[in-house]
């Protein structure tokens, strides 16, 4: 039996959630060409940022948890 074959064999007996889980560990390694979907835990992940003059010191009636 091959190595491809022994794989197969062990992934038609997980479960969906083990399948889940281990698609997850090849994305982190970058083990395979599938991207993970990012669009429905992270809508805004991915869309251009401004920072507008980020090192501005921030003044204290800017808080609005003090007034």
């Amino acid at each position: 039996m091959t190595v491809k074959e022994l794989l197969i064999n062990e992934l038609d007996q997980m479960s969906e959630t083990e399948l889940e889980k281990i698609l997850k560990l090849l994305q982190f390694f970058g083990l395979t060409h599938h991207k993970p979907s990012t669009s429905k835990n992270y809508p805004l992940r991915g869309l251009p940022v401004e920072y507008i003059d980020p090192m501005q010191p921030v003044a204290i009636s800017d808080w609005e948890v003090i007034a």
